[in-house]
């Protein structure tokens, strides 16, 4: 999921799929297509009266990739003492929902989190705990249902991202639903902060002179995950009161993050006979059972009912999700939606 150059003790970062050349077509390229301001006001009027503009934009003072990566920092710096000072953050839309860590050794390292990530993300968590929710209204159901295919199918698969008729169908759907408004906006955070850890470990496991084997190149990810999840847990366990920054009932948050991944490459075998085939990067379950172990330690101690509760009901519409995926693909029901000829397309140019 994530491209990574990593680094040598000795000699900084050392090139794993990046050529120097290459450093200003990641570093810069793409573009941007936020607007915050025209979402804020898109959720004012889905949500009216439950909360003002001003609240909005404190929150968005709070919440922002710019000091989620901070504190990465200064937590790597207190429980590993490294704090990464020279890696900036980058955040265009290079049409990628995965995020990666970049150095050619003669250019600042950064680590990139795609705008695609950021509205795929939490659209995805929107409509997963609205259909948990409202699991026995049909018409929710079967929202939720299109709205998740098509996440995975033309955002995922193809890099595409959604535009305002998309954005409008997701509002509609929770609209005045603060509830579930704030449970994927905290879990999207949680997730966001396990995204820059990872890749923060990586920058950390190559400085250290950590060396892996041709043979198990995967282990590298399972390291980055243990200790990106260890980075989160300890934030979840120490900024309490007025500091803060995760709500304890999301610390399976980085599960659903495997789990978003596993559908998308489910979705992705099942409409187009598509297997990603790569060795270094585990497959999502895989890498969810290692977290599985890390959370399970006894030293991870605070209380988990909520986000245990919250993690079985997404689980349940994540199962959902792929039988009903499946049945309607046998049955012929998703001919109209498939972009075959495009999806063989892009293995070409892989190839």
């Amino acid at each position: 999921m994530e491209k990574d150059v990593l680094v040598q003790k000795e000699r900084g970062f050392i090139e794993k799929f990046m050529v120097p050349q290459m450093y200003d077509l990641f570093r810069f390229g793409g573009s941007s297509v936020k607007d915050a301001e025209m979402g804020m006001q898109r959720m004012l009027q889905n949500f009216s009266g439950l909360f003002t503009e001003e609240q909005l934009r404190k929150n968005m003072e709070k919440y922002n990739l710019q000091k989620m990566f901070g504190v990465v920092k200064e937590y790597f710096k207190k429980e590993y003492g490294y704090a990464g000072d020279s890696i900036i953050l980058s955040n265009n839309y290079q049409h990628t929902i995965n995020s990666y860590i970049y150095n050619d050794r003669e250019n600042p390292a950064f680590i990139h989190i795609d705008e695609l990530f950021e509205s795929t993300v939490i659209a995805f968590l929107l409509s997963m705990f609205k259909w948990s929710k409202d699991f026995g209204n049909l018409e929710i159901y079967s929202e939720c249902f299109k709205y998740v295919l098509f996440l995975m199918n033309d955002v995922c698969i193809f890099g595409k991202m959604q535009g305002t008729d998309s954005n409008d169908v997701l509002l509609g759907l929770v609209s005045g639903d603060i509830q579930i408004l704030q449970l994927a906006e905290d879990c999207y955070w949680t997730i966001v902060v396990f995204s820059l850890a990872h890749e923060v470990a990586h920058a950390y496991l190559a400085y250290t002179g950590r060396q892996y084997s041709k043979q198990h190149p995967e282990k590298e990810e399972y390291n980055a995950d243990m200790m990106a999840y260890h980075i989160v847990l300890k934030i979840i366990m120490e900024k309490e009161g007025e500091e803060q920054i995760l709500e304890k009932y999301t610390y399976l948050a980085p599960m659903m993050y495997m789990d978003f991944f596993d559908l998308y490459y489910y979705t992705d075998r099942v409409l187009y006979k598509s297997r990603l085939s790569d060795p270094q990067h585990p497959w999502p379950v895989d890498r969810k059972n290692r977290l599985f172990a890390v959370v399970n330690k006894d030293e991870y101690d605070f209380d988990t009912v909520d986000g245990n509760h919250l993690y079985s009901g997404f689980l349940d519409v994540y199962d959902e999700y792929k039988d009903q995926v499946l049945l309607k693909m046998e049955r012929g029901k998703l001919d109209k939606i498939l972009h075959t000829e495009r999806r063989n397309r892009m293995r070409c140019v892989k190839v």
